[in-house]
């Protein structure tokens, strides 16, 4: 049944799509050129094959049997951190990352969208003109910072609520005495223990 193949489609023309809103995609689709990947998460019960190639990507839940040049297991949150080679040891010593292949194909692939740099404001302008483009990137604009500032508050309440009326969670100073103090208890088990040797 082609019904099975038509979130792909729109996934795959939309992320193209993006990929051509980008100028400097172009060059960072050529590293990668000729590659395949497979993406196993944790949360999906299929896997993500991609093909890259100069104009674009291919994307598909079906193996078509070929020579991968990486396969990634790990989870969706951690797809983000990817990007960053300090990152990679960690999540394999945590168990949050599995490769097989080279790790820096992974990078790269992530790498190719989230370094993504459109001029959505340009792209407006060509459909709504550049006033009205201009105000609705503004609107844009403003309701993100005014989010993120929320987001900020709430945070700093949940924070003062947990430390400080509800003490779920130790407030700094407690948490630093606590932690010389399990300190001190190791250097004293130390000392005993060479006691003993």
């Amino acid at each position: 049944m082609i019904w099975h193949l038509i979130p792909w489609m729109v996934l795959e023309r939309t992320v193209n799509a993006l990929l051509q809103h980008d100028p400097n995609s172009s060059e960072r689709l050529q590293q990668l050129a000729g590659k395949h990947f497979r993406f196993s998460f944790k949360e999906l019960p299929f896997d993500i094959n991609i093909a890259v190639h100069t104009d674009g990507i291919a994307l598909s839940s079906v193996d078509d049997g070929g020579p991968l040049d990486c396969h990634v297991r790990t989870e969706l949150g951690v797809l983000p951190e990817l990007s960053d080679t300090a990152n990679l040891t960690r999540l394999i010593k945590a168990d949050q990352l599995d490769i097989d292949g080279d790790p820096m194909l992974a990078q790269q692939l992530v790498n190719l969208f989230k370094a993504l740099d459109i001029d959505w404001e340009a792209k407006l302008a060509e459909k709504l003109g550049d006033g009205m483009a201009h105000r609705v990137s503004t609107l844009f604009k403003q309701s993100r910072e005014r989010f993120k500032q929320h987001s900020e508050v709430r945070q700093r309440w949940l924070k003062g609520v947990l430390t400080e009326e509800k003490q779920v969670l130790p407030n700094r100073l407690e948490f630093e005495l606590f932690k010389d103090d399990v300190q001190a208890l190791r250097a004293q088990i130390e000392r005993l223990q060479r006691k003993l040797k």
